[in-house]
């Protein structure tokens, strides 16, 4: 619990920091396409240093794969459906650690009210897939990003999909 505690003080730290730098976004459009780019810039900064943190914990570990880095960038997109204050943010991820089938069941329903930062938090993936296909990205993509917070990855059945996925998950959570 402890060692959790430190990881989400430092991650409220990061949700401080500065706007990517011009070298940042070079590397981002060497990655994506177009439009993929154009969601991109939709991510609040937090979010767009969360996705270049994944990404550089995943190049830095040798990963080439094309599908992965974009699913790196990308893969929180779907929470631009619903912005979230700093707030609702640290409201939902303290719900869901201290009442996790609460906040699951809660993340079922409409984003309206107090309900809202858990829905975001739990259905940005199926909006994120939805976002990316829209963009015209790979399959691949859209699966990784649709999948990126499933705990359980037993019944997928994409194999080299699920090594990649594993792979995305592990960068994501240390980030």
């Amino acid at each position: 619990m402890k060692s959790n505690l430190f990881y989400r003080m430092w991650q409220f730290w990061q949700f401080l920091k500065k706007p990517p730098k011009q070298g940042d976004w070079a590397e981002v459009r060497s990655i994506l396409t177009p439009p993929e780019m154009e969601l991109f810039e939709q991510l609040p900064v937090p979010d767009q240093n969360h996705s270049l943190r994944v990404l550089r914990n995943l190049t830095s570990a040798g990963e080439r794969d094309e599908d992965l880095l974009k699913a790196a960038l990308l893969h929180d997109i779907g929470k631009t459906r619903h912005t979230l204050s700093r707030w609702e943010r640290v409201f939902a991820v303290l719900l869901a650690g201290l009442l996790p089938n609460t906040s699951a069941r809660w993340g079922e329903k409409a984003p309206r009210g107090l309900y809202r930062p858990l829905v975001v938090i739990h259905q940005h993936p199926i909006w994120g897939a939805e976002l990316v296909k829209k963009a015209g990205s790979s399959r691949r993509v859209v699966w990784l990003i649709r999948h990126h917070e499933e705990q359980d990855l037993t019944g997928l059945f994409d194999r080299g999909g699920v090594e990649l996925l594993r792979k995305l998950q592990l960068a994501d959570n240390v980030n």
